[in-house]
């Protein structure tokens, strides 16, 4: 069978005056790495290293645990398949009807929530903006009252909820005004009850969604010269957007310490206090423990001796789901982070153990550094269709970026059933197509030889 001609090489149809992106095949994997050995060094240098059982037991597991996911990175990448090009976003129409029903999702879901806490009046929302401790154990002490049934709709209906961000980035440039404004206006209302209650976990995912989504749809698009200023701009703002997120998580978790008066946890820098002060110096001190401290549980972890949870302990949302139909609670009891508590007295739930041993509840620790390479293999899988301008997959990276990103807390996929229907639907959704393509869309092995280049058309 005859294969086609996998086109020119990059810097052939490369037109004049374009750069070559910056985002090359391997650019989400440069981030990751970066991201994941640089917690942990913050860990190393700043963190709870003191307290580790076995530093080089825990050093030698987190290195290979991000080895893994460059191999099964490389291993994709490395794989020769034919390089459709991504299709001009200007051309043909967009899913108007689909990025509508997301927005009304979105604008619904935080209505819904807003409902059942009590809608804030602008002063009462100004005030826990400014006082988010308050809000915090307010939302703490009112967890114990059930939600209203209509929460299951909006958990079983999540997969709106993991579309809509990189669809509107994916879109934007072509979306009406009126869209724009309603997309933004299902954001900022979701956004606002997380504002209300204190907590950031929301506006988090939802800034991550959106960082994965633009760098995606940014290196698609070929950047000429003129245009380098104003790609770099925007990073910029990236950037900007990033360190404002982190300076008011800074500031809300110096406000839980002096709420819950547990300051003195945290001692302040004396440098850094010199500059902002005791009580933000604290709250920066939190900041810092709280995405490197699930190293010092995964230390832990790994000294628990391995009990199988027959695929039931690994998520949480599964586990949950198990015992509430059945009753029984052993997998919620046999995963890592429960035994690991009653062994060492490190909080389940409470503090974080990294995404490792609940993966290895139910794969074992070896079976967690598998599963991590499988991760980095579709998370080079979905990277270089969404260069090819598959939106499915521009959703499924998302998805995996939310993954990536809490590796150092938990499976945060698996945390909620709102979180692993989304993802689960967002699945299927993708095999579905994949297996209904159209015969014309075949996924071909390139040859491990270029064909010669065929001949130049004449000119009559």
């Amino acid at each position: 069978m005859a294969i086609a001609y996998a086109g020119p090489t990059a810097a052939e149809a490369r037109p004049a005056g374009v750069h070559r992106t910056a985002w090359s095949a391997y650019g989400p994997l440069k981030l990751a790495t970066a991201y994941l050995v640089g917690t942990y060094l913050v860990f190393l240098f700043f963190g709870q290293s003191a307290q580790v059982p076995d530093l080089t037991v825990l050093t030698g597991y987190v290195l290979a645990g991000v080895a893994a996911l460059a191999l099964g990175y490389a291993l994709n990448v490395r794989r020769r398949v034919v390089h459709r090009p991504a299709p001009a976003e200007g051309r043909g129409g967009y899913p108007r009807v689909l990025i509508t029903i997301c927005a009304t999702y979105y604008l619904a879901f935080g209505l819904f929530l807003l409902s059942v806490r009590g809608f804030p009046t602008p002063r009462a929302l100004l005030d826990a903006f400014t006082n988010p401790g308050d809000s915090y154990f307010e939302r703490i002490r009112s967890t114990t009252e059930s939600m209203p049934a209509a929460v299951h709709l909006f958990t079983l209906t999540s997969v709106f909820y993991a579309m809509l961000i990189p669809l509107a980035v994916l879109w934007w440039r072509n979306m009406g005004w009126l869209l724009r404004l309603y997309v933004l206006a299902g954001l900022v209302v979701y956004g606002t009850y997380y504002l209300s209650v204190g907590t950031l976990k929301g506006l988090g995912d939802m800034l991550i969604f959106w960082g994965a989504s633009y760098l995606a749809v940014r290196s698609r698009r070929p950047v000429a010269r003129r245009a380098a200023r104003k790609r770099r701009s925007g990073l910029l703002i990236a950037l900007l957007v990033g360190l404002l997120f982190a300076g008011y998580m800074s500031f809300n978790q110096s406000d839980r310490l002096r709420h819950s008066e547990a300051t003195s946890l945290f001692p302040p820098n004396p440098a850094v206090a010199a500059v902002v002060g005791d009580e933000l110096a604290s709250g920066i001190s939190a900041t810092v423990f709280y995405p490197t401290h699930g190293y010092l549980g995964l230390a832990y972890n790994l000294q628990s001796p391995f009990q199988w949870t027959y695929g039931l302990g690994g998520a949480k949302a599964v586990t949950e789901l198990y015992e509430d139909l059945t009753g029984d609670d052993s997998p919620a009891r046999d995963r890592y982070t429960a035994r690991t508590e009653m062994l060492t007295g490190w909080p389940d739930g409470m503090y974080w153990s990294t995404i490792y041993p609940w993966l290895a509840s139910d794969l074992t620790y070896l079976g967690a550094l598998v599963f991590m390479a499988v991760v980095g293999w579709f998370l080079a899988k979905f990277w270089r269709e969404v260069r090819q301008g598959r939106t499915l997959s521009l959703m499924l990276l998302a998805q995996l970026a939310l993954l990536i990103a809490f590796v150092p807390a938990n499976n945060q996929i698996g945390q909620q059933a709102f979180s692993l229907i989304g993802f689960a639907s967002l699945a299927l959704l993708s095999f579905l197509d994949r297996l209904y393509r159209q015969p014309s869309e075949p996924e071909e092995r390139a040859p491990t030889r270029r064909p010669a280049r065929p001949a130049a058309p004449q000119l009559v």
